[in-house]
C-alpha cells in the first residue's frame, strides 16, 4: 500500500473518530433548561409547604409526589385545637419518631390548601414517653404548639415531618 493511500487511511479514520466523538457530545448534553430539568435542592418540609393541602387527599397525593412515605414509626396527636381571639386558633400536641434521636420533628398546618404554620417539636412530654416507650433521646424533643389564622368551621390539616422522608398526618377537626 503507498504512503498517500495510508495517509488517506489514516486521515478517514481520524475523522470518523472525531465525528463520532461530537456526534456522541451533542446526544449526550444535558437538555435545554426548563422546569423539567431543574433540580429542585429544597428540603421536603419546603417542598410539602408549598403545595396546595386542603384534605388529607391532597396531604397523600403532595408526599407521594415528593418522595415521603407513611410513617409506621411515627406516632403523634393533637390535644388541643382552641380559639384565642376572632382570628386566631392554637393547636398543641405531639409528634415522635418512636426510633429516632432527640431530632426536632417538623410540624406544617395547613388552612384553605396554603401553609399557616410551622413549626418545630420541642420539649418533652413524660406521659407520652411512657405510653409510646420512648428512649435513646427520642423523648426530648416531642410536644409543639403553634398559632395560625382559621376561620370558624375551616378545616385544618396538620403534619408531623421525619428525618428519614417519612410523614404522620395529625388529625384534627374543624377549627373553632
Amino acid at each position: 500500500m503507498s504512503l498517500a493511500n495510508r495517509a488517506g487511511i489514516a486521515v478517514l479514520l481520524a475523522a470518523a473518530l472525531f465525528g463520532s466523538f461530537f456526534i456522541t457530545l451533542s446526544l449526550t448534553q444535558p437538555a435545554a433548561v426548563g422546569t423539567a430539568s431543574i433540580i429542585d435542592d429544597r428540603t421536603d418540609v419546603e417542598r410539602l409547604a408549598a403545595r396546595h393541602i386542603s384534605s388529607a387527599a391532597d396531604l397523600l397525593t403532595a408526599a407521594n409526589d415528593i418522595g415521603l412515605y407513611p410513617s409506621v414509626r411515627m406516632r403523634g396527636n393533637i390535644d388541643v385545637l382552641r380559639r384565642m381571639s376572632e382570628g386566631v386558633v392554637s393547636v398543641t400536641g405531639w409528634a415522635a419518631d418512636t426510633r429516632g434521636d432527640a431530632t426536632p420533628l417538623d410540624i406544617l398546618v395547613f388552612v384553605g390548601g396554603t401553609l399557616a404554620a410551622k413549626t418545630q417539636t420541642k420539649g418533652e412530654r413524660p406521659d407520652v414517653t411512657e405510653a409510646v416507650h420512648l428512649g435513646f433521646g427520642a423523648e426530648k424533643n416531642i410536644s409543639f404548639s403553634v398559632n395560625f389564622s382559621c376561620r370558624p368551621g375551616e378545616q385544618s390539616v396538620t403534619v408531623g415531618i421525619g428525618t428519614a422522608r417519612q410523614y404522620i398526618p395529625l388529625t384534627s377537626g374543624p377549627c373553632p
